[in-house]
């Protein structure tokens, strides 16, 4: 009698697919790899080049609109303490 009689088909299947992985990988190793990343690796660096240019752009235009927020704020500030003040009409002042 086979030893694998009691063994379902379909795990010997996965086990054969989950095998090929490392095989192939021993098979072809890092030279077939490497090379496919390389084809890749000049296009991320300059698409990273691009997103450090473009992030560095909205660094200055975030610190450019928090500069102005802070000013407005000030603004705001002196018109409140303005407002709150009382009024000194000239015609209820005691003349002196």
């Amino acid at each position: 009698m086979s030893t694998f009689a009691a063994v379902p088909g379909w795990v010997m299947i996965v086990v054969v697919f989950a095998a090929m992985g490392p095989m192939m990988r021993m098979i072809f190793g890092e030279h077939y790899s490497s090379r496919r990343h390389k084809r890749f690796d000049k296009s991320g660096t300059e698409e990273i080049a691009r997103l450090d240019a473009a992030l560095s752009e909205r660094d200055t235009v975030i610190e450019d609109l928090q500069r102005r927020l802070s000013e407005m704020e000030s603004r705001l500030d002196f018109t409140e303490r303005m407002l709150a003040r009382p009024r000194e009409d000239s015609e209820n002042k005691s003349p002196v």
